[in-house]
C-alpha cells in the first residue's frame, strides 16, 4: 500500500534542509495537495516554519525517543492520504551522541521506508559533489537516498553541473536554490530566528523559489514510491498469510472483498488495529470526567516550544487546553486545573515579563499553593526569583523558586538525555523520562530531584525541582516515550478539582 512520503536531509547543518522544506511544504499547499509536515529529532524552532507554511502544526519523530513500532505508530497517526514530509536534522547519519545511527535521520528514513532526498550547499564547490555524495551513498545500506537539490549555486554552474552529478551517483538532480539574498534564515544561540520574527514576505519567496526551480514530475514519482509502514500486528499478519503458502485461504474468504485482495483486505485487518496514541500504549488515563480539566497552558513569543503530540496526549487524556500570554495577559485562566509552561525565549521579553506584576503574583501564588505545575527550560526560568537578559540586566520573574538565571554565552548542557526523581514524588516510582536540554542559560538553583544522565557518554548531573505538585527544570519531556507522565500530571489536576469542588460543597451552607 503506497503512502506517499519523503525524507529532506542533508550532509551536514545549515545546508540549507529548513528553507527547502519550508518552501517545499507551502508550493505542495498551494498545488492543492494534502501535506503532513514531521521533524526528526528534539526541536521546536523548524517544526514552527513548516506550522508557518501549512497552517497546521508540525509534529517531531524520534527514534531515540520510541522504538520503531511506537516510531511507527506515531507516524501514521496522520491519515494516509496525502503527502508525508519529514525534515531531518544535522547530517544524514548523525545520531545520539553523533556517533550512534540511532536518533539519526537516515535511522528514522529507515524506520519509516522513506527514500531521501539529499539538500548539499554546493557553494565553493563542484565536480567534487560527485565524491561527496558517493560518500553518502557508500552508507546508505537501505539504498533510500534518491535525489539531490543543490543549495547556494547559480542556475548556469547547476545546469553543467547535474549531468555530471546523474552520470556519477546515478542519483536524480531535482533542482536548485540560487544565491539570493532573503532565502536564508537568519539565526541565534538555539538555532534560526522563528518564522514570526522574519518578514512577511519569507515563506511566499521561498516558495516562489522551490515552486519555479523543482523539478516536480521527477519529485512525484519519488514521493510516490514510498510504501505505508506496517506496525507490529500487520507485521504479523502478513508473515502468517506468507507462511500459510498455499493452504492459505483465498482472497475472497480472507477479505470478504471482491476477490482482488487488495484494500478490502487490508480494511480486515486494519479493524484491529490501534489507530490513535490513546489505544496503542500512550493511553493515559480513563476519559471518565464529564467535564475535561482546564489546563492553563502559556503560548506567545516568549513561549513557544512544546512538542505537539505531548499537548494532543494530555488532551485524549482529559485536559481542556487554555492557552494565555504571560507577557500581556494581566490573570491566569479562570478556574484552571493546572499550568503549563512551556520553553521559549522568556529571556529576550524579561522585561515586559517583569512588567506584569499580577500575573506575576498570581502565578506565585498559585504554584506555592499547589496548583499542579510542569515548567520546562524556559518555563522553570520564569518561576525564578530572578532572569537576566542577554546583557545581564537583572528582572523579576514569579518568584515560585529561589534562582537566579543568567546567560552563560555558550551551551550549557546539550542533547538527549534520560532522567527519573530521585524519590518518587511527581512521579511514580521507577518512572523512566527521555527528554533533552538545550540553552545557554543556567541557574544558581538548578534542582536536585533527579538524576539526569546522557546517553553513550555517560555524564550526569542532578536537576529538576519536583513536589507532589510541581515538575520545574531545564530538560523537555517527550510524553510518548514516558506516558506516566501524562498520567501523574492528569491525576494530580483532578485531584486538584475534586479539592476545589469539596471546598465549594463546604463552603455553600455558609453562604
Amino acid at each position: 500500500m503506497k503512502r506517499p512520503g519523503l525524507m529532506i536531509a542533508a550532509p551536514c547543518s545549515g545546508s540549507g534542509k529548513t528553507t527547502f522544506t519550508t518552501g517545499l511544504l507551502a508550493a505542495l499547499s498551494a498545488r492543492g495537495e494534502t501535506v503532513y509536515a514531521y521533524k526528526c529529532g528534539p526541536d521546536y524552532i523548524d517544526p514552527m516554519y513548516h506550522t508557518a507554511a501549512l497552517g497546521v502544526p508540525s509534529r517531531n519523530l524520534d527514534t531515540f525517543f520510541t522504538d520503531e513500532e511506537m516510531t511507527r505508530r506515531l507516524y501514521l497517526e496522520d491519515p494516509d492520504p496525502g503527502c508525508h514530509i519529514v525534515e531531518g536534522v544535522m547530517g544524514l547519519y548523525d545520531g545520539v551522541a553523533g556517533t550512534e545511527e540511532t536518533g539519526s535521520s537516515y535511522d528514522l528514513a529507515r524506520v519509516l521506508g522513506l527514500p531521501i532526498l539529499l539538500v548539499v550547499n554546493a557553494r565553493g564547490q563542484g565536480r567534487s559533489l560527485i565524491a561527496l555524495l558517493k560518500g553518502f551513498q557508500a552508507l546508505d545500506h537501505a539504498d533510500l537516498i534518491r535525489g539531490v537539490v543543490l543549495n547556494q549555486i547559480s542556475g548556469e554552474l547547476y545546469a553543467r553541473l547535474a549531468p555530471l552529478i546523474e552520470e556519477g551517483t546515478g542519483l536524480a538532480c531535482l533542482g536548485y536554490l540560487p544565491k539570493e539574498e532573503g532565502l536564508t534564515a537568519p539565526g541565534r544561540h538555539l538555532g534560526l530566528l522563528a518564522p514570526g520574527e522574519l518578514p512577511d514576505a519569507y515563506i511566499c519567496k521561498v516558495r516562489e523559489t522551490v515552486e519555479r526551480q523543482l523539478d516536480w514530475e521527477r519529485f512525484f514519482r519519488i514521493l510516490n514510491a514510498a510504501e505505508r509502514p506496517k506496525t507490529g500486528a500487520e507485521a504479523e499478519n502478513v508473515n502468517l498469510r506468507e507462511n500459510v503458502g498455499a493452504s492459505a485461504p483465498a482472497a475472497e474468504s480472507v477479505s470478504g472483498g471482491t476477490g482482488t485482495g487488495g484494500e478490502s483486505g487490508r480494511e480486515a485487518v486494519s479493524e484491529h488495529l490501534p489507530e490513535t496514541m490513546a489505544e496503542h500504549g500512550t493511553e493515559t488515563v480513563s476519559e471518565t470526567a464529564t467535564e475535561p480539566l482546564r489546563l492553563a497552558v502559556a503560548r506567545d513569543a516568549a513561549f513557544s516550544f512544546c512538542y505537539t503530540d505531548n499537548l494532543r496526549m494530555l488532551e485524549r487524556a482529559g485536559a481542556e487546553l487554555i492557552y494565555f500570554s504571560p507577557l500581556t495577559d494581566p490573570h491566569l485562566p479562570e478556574d484552571c486545573d493546572g499550568l503549563l509552561l512551556s520553553g521559549g525565549y522568556p529571556e529576550l521579553s524579561a522585561k515586559q515579563l517583569s512588567e506584569n506584576q499580577n500575573l506575576l503574583r498570581e502565578i506565585r501564588a498559585a504554584v506555592t499553593g499547589g496548583l499542579p505545575t510542569v515548567a520546562e527550560c524556559g518555563g522553570f526560568l520564569y518561576l525564578q526569583q530572578t532572569l537576566k537578559d542577554p546583557e545581564g540586566h537583572p528582572y523579576q520573574m514569579a518568584g515560585a523558586l529561589p534562582g537566579i538565571a543568567e546567560d552563560k554565552k555558550h551551551p550549557v548542557r546539550f542533547g538527549y538525555v534520560t532522567l527519573w526523581e530521585k524519590e518518587p514524588l511527581f512521579l511514580p516510582e521507577g518512572t523512566v523520562c527521555r527528554g533533552h536540554e538545550f540553552h545557554y542559560y543556567d541557574s544558581t538553583e538548578n534542582g536536585s530531584f533527579c538524576h539526569v544522565e546522557k546517553p553513550v557518554t555517560g555524564r550526569s548531573w542532578d536537576a529538576v525541582v519536583t513536589t507532589e505538585t510541581l515538575w520545574a527544570g531545564f530538560p523537555h519531556v517527550y510524553y510518548p516515550a514516558c506516558p506516566a507522565f501524562v498520567t501523574a500530571f492528569v491525576s494530580k489536576m483532578r485531584a486538584c478539582r475534586e479539592r476545589k469542588l469539596k471546598q465549594k460543597e463546604h463552603e455553600a451552607p455558609n453562604a
